[in-house]
């Protein structure tokens, strides 16, 4: 399954932005103790990151979303997302 998570830094985050490799090596691990895997991109604008996770179930995925909003670096919006081919497939079949 694949999530789509844009993030934003708390105050807190801000406050510690000078931990950010130890926050995304946290971010990491949290993933593949779930064994899924995360692509993270740091943006400018509304969002200050945009991740890109693969998760064996959504139970996995709320795993991880719960643990990183209870540290209290960061806010997130989770979107679920389907790639072009599985897209293709759902319509295929109306």
């Amino acid at each position: 399954m694949k999530y789509i998570v844009l993030g934003q830094w708390t105050d807190q985050g801000r406050k510690t932005t000078k931990d950010a490799k130890k926050r995304i090596e946290t971010a990491q691990n949290l993933v593949k103790e779930q064994n899924g895997s995360i692509s993270l991109c740091f943006t400018m604008g509304e969002y200050d990151f945009v991740a890109i996770i693969d998760m064996p179930d959504e139970e996995s995925m709320v795993k991880v979303l719960m643990k990183l909003n209870i540290i209290g670096n960061v806010k997130t919006k989770t979107l679920k997302a389907w790639t072009d081919s599985e897209f293709v497939k759902i319509v295929s079949e109306l």
